[in-house]
């Protein structure tokens, strides 16, 4: 008895047989150089493609989600940049404009971090005077 299951004769032959092409000796079945040359100049010209993709999903990774009320101006102007192709969504759009804004604003970023600083020092000072035993994080 067979270890495999019975495998019935295949149809040869017939209109939607493919034919198989000759091999040249040392080749594959198909490979001109024409070919190997496409595909090789396919192959490079997509690369930078790939590259910009994994670049662009690098840089839109977002791990933060925030739920806004705009205006009806602010939410058109969204509306507007996505309309244009500028943008896939509305919430790629909003991000890119909090970050610019973040970018543009970034001296009174830093004073507000100074500040807040400040503010901690403050705070701690604080703890340690009224109660010295108490040992806060």
């Amino acid at each position: 008895m067979a270890e495999y299951p019975y495998d019935p004769p295949r149809p040869t032959g017939g209109p939607l047989t493919p034919t198989p092409a000759p091999t040249p000796a040392g080749g594959r079945a198909g490979d001109t150089i024409e070919e190997v040359t496409t595909t090789i100049r396919d192959f490079v010209n997509k690369v930078p493609e790939t590259i910009n993709k994994a670049i662009e999903r690098a840089l839109n990774v977002r791990d933060t989600t925030v739920l806004v009320r705009l205006s009806e101006a602010t939410s058109d102007g969204l509306d507007t940049l996505v309309s244009a192709g500028i943008f896939k969504t509305r919430s790629e759009a909003a991000a890119f404009l909090v970050d610019e804004g973040i970018k543009t604003q970034g001296a009174l970023f830093q004073s507000i971090r100074e500040k807040l600083t400040e503010i901690e020092r403050l705070r701690a000072e604080l703890r340690h005077s009224v109660s010295p035993e108490i040992h806060r994080p």
